[in-house]
């Protein structure tokens, strides 16, 4: 992957960032990481277990302990929790050298409209009435768009989703190895 050692992909819950991420990796044939399976892993808890007995403050530790630990994978695809940018330390660790940030945007209607019980998998959604989910958009989409190397919209399939992420992969990765040589 040239320069890029990873691709990191950012983006609400439920924008696809780990179905479009698996889809990325394979096309690749990069590993795909999860970071939420990721700190499960670690914690020894789901994410919910976490949230419950210890709260969000204390997910947000782990996530930050976690990311340190997957920032220097390599020849990898890692799709990240929605909530990974409200701490800019976990971004700084994660847009070091080697790392390419993928803001996969999903329109807010869209997210808005999934189905109950796909948003009630994510603790910060489970609550979230609409009012409270666009007060999230809101907080989070100038920083996805601050941290973004590229931007790629999800509003229609994954496999549509996945095959523009792809193609401008692909003029990234491959149009600057023709000028570096």
């Amino acid at each position: 992957m040239n320069k890029y050692k990873r691709i990191v992909l950012i983006g609400m819950p439920c924008s696809g960032k780990s179905s479009i991420g698996r889809v990325i990796a394979e096309h690749y044939g990069l590993a795909f990481y999860d970071l939420d399976e990721e700190i499960e892993k670690y914690a020894g808890m789901t994410i919910d277990e976490i949230f419950a007995t210890s709260g969000e403050a204390e997910f947000r530790k782990i996530e930050t302990l976690v990311t340190t630990m997957m920032a220097s994978t390599e020849n990898a695809v890692i799709a990240t929790g929605g909530g990974i940018v409200t701490k800019p330390e976990n971004m700084k660790i994660l847009k070091n050298e080697g790392s390419l940030v993928v803001y996969i945007h999903r329109d807010f209607y869209k997210l808005a409209t999934t189905p109950r019980k796909v948003r009630d998998q994510r603790p910060v959604l489970r609550q979230a009435n609409f009012e409270k989910l666009f007060a999230i958009y809101k907080t989070r989409l100038p920083l996805y768009k601050k941290y973004a190397d590229v931007e790629v919209r999800n509003d229609g399939g994954r496999e549509d989703s996945a095959a523009k992420i792809v193609n401008i992969l692909d003029r990234i990765l491959y149009d600057e190895e023709e000028t570096e040589t």
